[in-house]
């Protein structure tokens, strides 16, 4: 299952790798209560949040950053890219048709999210 947001205006690339951290992510989502642990680079943690606590891994790819709870087991992971002055917040699991009340549970994250990273 997948879910998606755009933001407007777009975010640089430079804002994404400046912002979107893993010690960032309790400031860009209210989901993730805290950082409970990260390596000396700050790609590999540990984070605390709605579902409980999951090994979070945050690298850079093309345009933007990758988020993924490695230890999920649904195996969540979003991305924010920016391209053609377009910023997209893209997010999925690896179940076409999850519980309602979980995909609900990620809906919110998602938009948690996004409601974050329009307050940069």
């Amino acid at each position: 299952m997948e879910w998606l947001h755009i933001l407007s205006p777009a975010l640089s690339e430079s804002a994404i790798h400046t912002h979107c951290t893993l010690q960032n992510l309790p400031q860009l989502c209210r989901d993730v209560y805290q950082v409970t642990a990260s390596d000396t680079h700050g790609r590999h943690g540990e984070i605390s949040c709605i579902w409980g606590v999951f090994q979070t891994e945050v690298y850079p790819i093309r345009d933007g950053v990758r988020y993924a709870l490695t230890s999920c087991p649904n195996a969540l992971q979003w991305t924010v890219t920016t391209r053609h002055g377009e910023t997209t917040l893209h997010g999925s699991i690896n179940q076409a048709q999850p519980d309602p009340e979980f995909a609900d549970s990620i809906r919110d994250f998602m938009l948690n999210f996004y409601q974050g990273l329009q307050q940069l």
